[in-house]
């Protein structure tokens, strides 16, 4: 699975906010000549658009982002403005299957829990022929239900994720948030160890599986 294009949609009042980057294959950097200017954000938008985020901080949904995604975001003067609404779409591609993801932060009209995947590039998502479905994530049976995203994101990455022990002493699918927690190192967590970042989910030696 590969990466191809993120963009963050911030609405307030006043204006929107849109951070839109196309990633390549080789080594991407997000950079900026000073601090506080949104690259965490950016990244945190990543994990937050794959259900991933319990990897940033263990909270599921948007409490977990910054607060530019739900509360307050700086212009170009310093102003504070509220936000009224914000969006992530993810472009990713997989043996040149091209899908794009769509999950809300703060919205009026659509849960958290919801994850749209539009079966296409993200510039022809609004297309009459492009093909969408609506998943959820974080909720009871997401790992297995026919309509959990992350059953969908297993099947669409060529996974065949296995059952494991539970801390309970049940058996349960290994969740992906276990598996990405590899992948994806979030260095406020520390380098310490390469699974620093890796959340508890409830699985019995969760490193080892």
């Amino acid at each position: 699975m590969r990466i191809q294009r993120l963009k963050v949609e911030i609405v307030t009042l006043k204006k929107s906010f849109v951070f839109d980057e196309n990633f390549y294959p080789g080594t991407n950097f997000v950079e900026s000549s000073t601090n506080t200017k949104g690259k965490s954000s950016a990244i945190a938008g990543i994990y937050y658009a794959l259900g991933f985020e319990q990897i940033i901080g263990e909270k599921k949904g948007v409490q977990v982002l910054s607060s530019a995604y739900k509360n307050i975001i700086k212009d170009e003067d310093d102003n504070n403005l509220n936000v009224l609404e914000s969006k992530v779409f993810l472009e990713l591609e997989k043996d040149s299957d091209i899908i794009t993801i769509l999950r809300t932060g703060k919205s009026l009209s659509r849960k958290e829990s919801l994850v749209s995947v539009y079966f296409s590039s993200l510039e022809n998502i609004y297309k009459e022929d492009t093909k969408r479905e609506d998943f959820f994530v974080h909720l009871p049976n997401s790992a297995k239900n026919q309509k959990g995203f992350h059953r969908f994101l297993e099947k669409f990455c060529g996974l065949n994720l296995p059952e494991v022990p539970t801390s309970d002493d049940s058996e349960r699918k290994l969740y992906l948030q276990i598996l990405f927690s590899s992948m994806f190192i979030e260095q406020k967590r520390g380098w310490s160890d390469i699974f620093s970042s890796m959340p508890y989910l409830g699985i019995r030696d969760s490193k080892k599986e």
